[in-house]
């Protein structure tokens, strides 16, 4: 089993001007901006070796992202495991007592992601990614 950091979410307020900042800092180009319906968040992604750092927007009021945007003001989400066997994954956390938040969906980059409770990882929200 191959498990590797996929990405690092950044909430933001202002996802193009938080683009033109690590497209500065890494001084590598973003993804196009893409809207994620079912989590209701703008989303984009910027290269930085050998993984990427994912912006989120929200889209709309009332989101987790607005939600999380109003409580801390922005900043690290979550971080992002990719790994090659996903369901194996899945079920061994949740064989330790870890929370899935809700069941696994098709993420940003098209692959089936499963979020985990915070509360249950040490403070960090956790999204598992299929590789």
């Amino acid at each position: 089993m191959t498990n590797t950091l996929s990405h690092i979410a950044i909430a933001v307020d202002d996802i193009d001007k938080a683009k033109s900042f690590f497209e500065l800092l890494t001084q590598n180009k973003s993804s196009e901006t893409h809207l994620i319906e079912k989590q209701k968040v703008n989303a984009a992604f910027i290269a930085i070796g050998d993984t990427t750092i994912e912006l989120l927007d929200p889209y709309g009021q009332d989101t987790p992202i607005s939600n999380f945007l109003s409580k801390r003001g922005g900043g690290i989400h979550h971080l992002c495991i990719k790994t090659d066997r996903f369901d194996e994954m899945v079920e061994k956390l949740k064989s330790t007592g870890i929370r899935s938040l809700g069941d696994s969906s098709i993420g940003a980059k098209g692959k089936r992601v499963i979020f985990f409770h915070p509360k249950d990882t040490f403070h960090v929200l956790i999204e598992l990614e299929e590789h």
